[in-house]
């Protein structure tokens, strides 16, 4: 074979090579199409069911959790009844008064811890420790004061601040309730039937209580006879009362009330 022969080019000739013209698409022609930035899709029924039925069993177990913590607080707050009733008793059958009226309570309570009770002060005065058998002074006063403190030194219960001075509030000088509010005591007449009750309430004398009436009429049956104008517990709320009006013996529990004002016979 024989070699393609060299054509000589003349001086200052350009040897550059042009560049390919780019083809020009005629209208007919189809032009590709550029993918989108970021493909759309829905959901389908399946995961949009599928969403529903998890957010339905965590509503469902929230609310289930909530009944359940209620219901723990509830037994809880029943223990804490029982076991006042029966530090109650113990005291009275082991120093042969009542905590709160004991005569003998700053000497043989009181000064063994370094307590000199003074306001109030437990010497018979003001009606305190006076030995009659009766507690007096408000929920929050004299010897209703002096009692969670006496059965607190005779290491009868516990969650009381002892002090010279106890303060009269939930949590301190007086207990505190696990589903709110706290306790207190008094020497009154409920329905016809006068003695010694323990008081649920909001606040230290208030006239409101915490649980609702379903509550209410959960922890009297029970404990008790499921009324709240009969047995050794009793309501004295109205706003806790089927009609509302005065408590009676006939009275029934609203289960839709509120603010029911629970009261636990102790003696």
């Amino acid at each position: 074979m024989h070699a393609a022969p060299i054509l000589p080019t003349s001086k200052g000739a350009d040897t550059t090579v042009p560049a390919p013209v780019p083809a020009v698409l005629s209208d007919r022609e189809e032009r590709p199409t550029a993918a989108p930035a970021h493909a759309q899709a829905g959901f389908t029924l399946v995961e949009l069911s599928i969403v529903l039925v998890i957010i339905g069993l965590i509503i469902g177990g929230v609310l289930k959790g909530q009944e359940m913590i209620q219901s723990a607080r509830l037994k809880s707050m029943i223990a804490q009844v029982e076991s006042y009733r029966a530090a109650h008793n113990t005291f009275r059958d082991k120093y042969g008064a009542l905590p709160g009226d004991y005569r003998d309570g700053q000497a043989a309570l009181g000064t063994p811890l370094g307590i000199t009770w003074s306001t109030p002060a437990c010497d018979g005065s003001a009606n305190a420790c006076d030995g009659d058998g009766i507690l007096d002074g408000s929920q929050s006063s004299q010897e209703n004061l002096l009692y969670w403190q006496q059965l607190a030194a005779a290491d009868l219960i516990t969650g009381i601040q002892l002090a010279d001075a106890p303060v009269a509030s939930f949590g301190q000088g007086m207990p505190s309730a696990s589903v709110g509010g706290g306790f207190g005591t008094d020497y009154a007449t409920i329905a016809g039937s006068t003695g010694h009750w323990l008081f649920h309430a909001q606040s230290p004398n208030s006239g409101n209580g915490v649980l609702d009436g379903d509550q209410a009429e959960a922890i009297d049956r029970k404990l008790d006879d499921g009324r709240p104008g009969t047995g050794w517990i009793r309501q004295t709320n109205a706003a806790c009362l089927r009609g509302g009006g005065a408590l009676a013996a006939n009275s029934a529990y609203d289960p839709g009330g509120r603010l029911c004002r629970m009261a636990f016979e102790i003696d």
